[in-house]
Order: structure tokens, then C-alpha cells, then sequence
């Protein structure tokens, strides 16, 4: 239950959740390595596996109970923990190099973070598409506005029925690869669910309720055809609201640009 709140089921830290990414993790918040990421939490944690708008008030005791730290802080004792900056000259002296981990600290290093995120995008490796869906969410709570993200949540849910590939050294600690495809798939699902928190779209927002019974069965192959439908008519929501909002890639003097600051 601890590990709900630690930095292995933080937004800010993509590259890992409750079953991927072993050793050490990355705060794209505090720009510090996590070095033991189960056992590391902060006031700012932003939670992987639900939507932010239905775990508020857990997420809120928790900041509450967490606010005297200024960055990170040891989720077992209290007490505040050093940043820790990220060297990947150390990480190849030391032999854990970690390809993942790499492409997080460098993102939004070169352009725009939108361009960073699509980086993720489109693959098949699990923990590429962990980052890539944690993310589109960081990037949809730091921009403010959800016409923001159209492209992204659009892409977002071409990914949504894509059944993500693990290997041994991706999974934690020897755990079953099952696992760990869970965890993708709550990340991706609540990406789409706050996209429809911001945008107003009730039906995107219990977009869980609406996969009979597949998701609760932990059954992935009834709920690969489930996802097969459901994006495409949720692809359909977004475009419709798009258009009667003017957000739906609108001439570019017009078009809204915003730029992510990491730090927010």
C-alpha cells in the first residue's frame, strides 16, 4: 500500500511504476535521481495508476503529511533527501546505464515537450510506452488547457489497445511481465480520463465504466477488443468536441502556444 504513494507511482518519475524499471529512478520535477524509488516520495506526487481527480483527497493527506520537505523526502522516515543530479558518464562507469531512464532526463532538452513525448510514442516496448502515456499527463496538467493537448490525447488513444512487450532486465525485480502490462494499462486509461476532466467530455471521464467488466477481470484479451471499439469512438468524442470548440488544429495564427516549464 506504501508503494501507492512513492515515487515508483509518480507521474514525474516515467520511466518506472509499482512492477518496471529497476535500480534507479528520475524526478522530472525536482531533476534529481530517485535512488530508491519505492522508499522516496514528496509533497508533489502525482499518483500513475488512477486519475488524479478520483484519488484528490488521498493524494492531499498525503502532501499534507509530507510539506515540511522541500523536494524529495524518505517515505519510511519523513526525512527530506538530498537531490542527487543525473550523470550518465556515472551510470556507464557503474554499469547501470539504463537506455529508458536516459531518453527522461533529455526530455524537453531539445524543443518543445510536446516533440520529446511523441519521441515515446508508437512503439512497443513497455516502459517506453509507461513514459509515454505518464508523460502526455504531466504535459496536460503543467499546460493549463486542454486545447493543448488535443494531438497529444489523439495519439494517446491510437496507443490505448496496443499490448506492450517487457523483457527481463524492463521488469522489476524478476516479476511476471503480466504485471507490469497493468500498469501500462491504468496510466494509459487515466491519461484519457483527465483529458476528459479538462475538456468536459463526461463520457471520456468513466471511460473505465465502459469496457464491461474486461478491465476489472484483468483480462487482456477481452479487453484488447473492448479498447479496439471504445478508442475508436472516443477518437470520435475528441475530434467532435475539438471542432465545436476551435481547437481542432486551428490556423496557426491563431493556435493557442503554449510551452511546458518542467519546474510547474
Amino acid at each position: 500500500m506504501d508503494e501507492l504513494f512513492s515515487c515508483r507511482n509518480c507521474v514525474h518519475n516515467p520511466s518506472q511504476s509499482l512492477n518496471t524499471g529497476r535500480g534507479a529512478g528520475y524526478c522530472l520535477l525536482h531533476h534529481s535521481v530517485v535512488r530508491e524509488p519505492e522508499q522516496t516520495t514528496c509533497k508533489h506526487l502525482y499518483r500513475k495508476d488512477m486519475p488524479a481527480f478520483v484519488v484528490d483527497e488521498g493524494v492531499k493527506e498525503h502532501a499534507a503529511e509530507f510539506v515540511h520537505a522541500a523536494s524529495l523526502a524518505s517515505l519510511v522516515t519523513g526525512k527530506p533527501l538530498g537531490r542527487v543530479p543525473y550523470s550518465e558518464k556515472h551510470d556507464w562507469e557503474h554499469r547501470v546505464y539504463d537506455d529508458v531512464r536516459q531518453a527522461v532526463t533529455l526530455y524537453g532538452r531539445g524543443g518543445p515537450s510536446w516533440v520529446s513525448i511523441s519521441s515515446f510514442s508508437g512503439g512497443m516496448d513497455g516502459r517506453r510506452s509507461l513514459a509515454h502515456a505518464a508523460l502526455v499527463r504531466r504535459y496536460q496538467r503543467n499546460c493549463g488547457t486542454w486545447t493543448s493537448v488535443v494531438r497529444l490525447a489523439l495519439g494517446a488513444l491510437q496507443e490505448l489497445a496496443s499490448k506492450p512487450i517487457f523483457n527481463e532486465v524492463g521488469v522489476r525485480e524478476e516479476r511476471d511481465s503480466e504485471d507490469a502490462l497493468w500498469d501500462v494499462v491504468f496510466v494509459r486509461l487515466s491519461c484519457i480520463q483527465e483529458y476528459g476532466w479538462d475538456a468536459g467530455i463526461e463520457p471520456l471521464m468513466w471511460a473505465t465504466d465502459q469496457l464491461n467488466g474486461a478491465l476489472t477481470e484483468f483480462d487482456w484479451t477481452k479487453l484488447e477488443g473492448e479498447l479496439r471499439t471504445a478508442s475508436v469512438r472516443w477518437t470520435d468524442q475528441v475530434i467532435a468536441h475539438a471542432k465545436a470548440e476551435g481547437a481542432f488544429f486551428p490556423p496557426p495564427e491563431t493556435e493557442e502556444s503554449v510551452s511546458e516549464v518542467d519546474a510547474g
